[in-house]
């Protein structure tokens, strides 16, 4: 997706990155002494998932197949099925060591949709210690951008001030790490989950009368988000419905008449009900991103339309033409997460158990469906320099698909699948 050259022949890979494009021809002539490869489809940047819980998800897959590997249909199909299950049946919690396993049995999986980035959006403790201790086992395949996340904030058994000194006590920010492991966002909730009706709406949920859940106060929202963006994290925020987004783009404009927050990377996490034009509007005035999860729309949309009239539920279109960048993500493995069907999603607009799409207004092209779910979330997990296009200098990360996602129509696109998925110009899953 690099807009001066959105096709090229032929790339020259040196030390897991590219180091030139062009046609066959100029780059035999610039590098006789290169080895030749093939591609076997229609290579894109790897697929970069901005929300996936990928130790949540490997510990899944080692409850799930105890004693096989599944195939990449039988792992998707297990996900879907147990979506509302725990994440863990055993009588105790998982050991270190099965997390291990579920992480070191997850990626390939993963690699096999052409994915090689993930955003972990629940980063906690010991979560980051899982990774690290991988990350120095060299058993990352995967790149992981963790965003730290205190599960008790919500609760309110753990404080602001205490996530604040825990954060500070790091001594360092958003963008942090290697090519293998970096910190993103801090993540906080504003409001709860959608489908329970606990998302913050302007107008109350029909079946309730409540408007939703509020799950951090003004003044706890204010010093989280005025200590990240003095201290270099950027912040994402879990906000589901219209007034949870307002709550926190009127906090993030209170800290930013303090410290601009344009350049900092604060996002909207979800944000898929009723965002109004005053949000959108304000969204795109502070820079402040849309961490989207397309999947929601199509698993729930139906519910979404008869219980509250949300037609247009996910208004991706509505985002990008008010000028802000959308970053797709899967929020897996719960929701679907496999990148050629979050496309889709977004292009067709279709939902789960209904013949016609709800809210075609608010439909992608197939530039800006790859485009966010590469080039735009590689630049949501600070990795833009690296990852997100196929250009000199930047990592060999990359899928081979067995269609063109730019040209295919949306039926075929519907069936493609994955060919080949290259990480660090290392061959990390082969169909073949």
């Amino acid at each position: 997706m690099d807009p001066g050259s959105p096709y090229v022949e032929a790339m020259v890979v040196d030390s897991a990155r590219i180091v030139a494009t062009g046609t066959a021809a100029a780059l035999r002539a610039a590098c006789p002494d290169a080895v030749e490869q093939t591609a076997r489809g229609v290579i894109v940047p790897g697929f970069v998932d901005s929300h996936f819980y990928l130790q949540r998800g490997g510990i899944k897959v080692v409850d799930l197949f105890p004693d096989r590997e599944p195939t990449i249909d039988e792992f998707q199909e297990a996900m879907a099925r147990t979506a509302l299950d725990a994440d863990w049946n055993g009588a105790d919690p998982p050991t270190p060591a099965e997390r291990r396993q579920g992480l070191i049995r997850i990626q390939p999986l993963l690699h096999g949709l052409g994915i090689t980035t993930v955003v972990d959006p629940w980063a906690t403790a010991e979560t980051v210690r899982g990774y690290h201790a991988a990350h120095r086992d060299g058993g990352l395949s995967l790149r992981v951008v963790a965003m730290p996340y205190f599960e008790g904030l919500r609760d309110a058994v753990t404080t602001a001030e205490e996530v604040i000194d825990a954060i500070g006590g790091l001594g360092v920010g958003s963008g942090f790490g290697d090519d293998t492991l970096s910190f993103g966002a801090l993540k906080v909730y504003v409001d709860g989950e959608g489908k329970r009706m606990q998302a913050l709406r302007e107008r109350p949920w029909p079946a309730t009368g409540e408007h939703g859940v509020r799950a951090i106060s003004d003044a706890d929202l204010d010093r989280i988000a005025l200590f990240c963006a003095r201290n270099g994290w950027a912040l994402g925020v879990h906000a589901i419905g219209g007034r949870a987004m307002r709550l926190a783009l009127e906090s993030f404009a209170r800290v930013d008449a303090v410290v601009p927050l344009r350049d900092l990377r604060f996002r909207l996490i979800h944000a898929y009900l009723e965002p109004d034009a005053r949000v959108l509007a304000e969204a795109a005035r502070l820079g402040v991103l849309v961490s989207s999860q397309p999947a929601i729309q199509w698993h729930n949309g139906a519910w979404l339309r008869d219980s509250v009239g949300a037609d247009e539920a996910n208004p991706l279109r509505s985002w990008l033409d008010a000028g802000v960048r959308v970053a797709l993500g899967s929020d897996g493995p719960y929701f679907p997460f496999d990148p050629l069907r979050l496309m889709w999603f977004t292009r067709t607009r279709a939902v789960r158990g209904l013949e016609t799409p709800v809210g075609i207004a608010q439909r992608l092209t197939p530039e800006e469906a790859l485009r966010a779910a590469t080039t735009d979330a590689a630049f949501a997990a600070f990795t833009e320099h690296d990852r997100g296009m196929l250009s000199p200098g930047r990592l060999a990360d990359w899928a081979e698909l067995t269609v063109d996602p730019l040209t295919a129509s949306d039926d075929d696109l519907a069936g493609a699948t994955v060919a080949r998925t290259v990480a660090g110009g290392r061959i990390v899953y082969d169909a073949a």
